[in-house]
């Protein structure tokens, strides 16, 4: 879902786009160019945090996307 389907992402509400949509980009610019670790996991960490804050007016599909990739984070730190 990362950039691909424009549409999805400009449909989303306002707040959440506005929201995610820059750490968003920049994760998939990062799976896309060589990056280190530590920067990848902060990114993704930051688009965790910007996303726990919009979640409630997520569409669930993507609420359920953002809840599984936290739990996938859990116990990985940023070093």
């Amino acid at each position: 879902m990362l950039t691909e389907d424009d549409v999805y992402h400009d449909s989303l509400p306002e707040e959440v786009e506005v929201s995610i949509g820059v750490p968003l980009i920049e994760v998939a610019r990062m799976l896309d160019e060589p990056v280190a670790d530590k920067e990848f996991r902060g990114g993704v960490r930051l688009l965790l945090e910007v996303g726990a804050v919009v979640a409630p007016r997520m569409p669930s599909k993507l609420r359920d996307l953002f809840e599984e990739l936290r739990l996938a984070m859990r116990g990985v730190t940023v070093r």
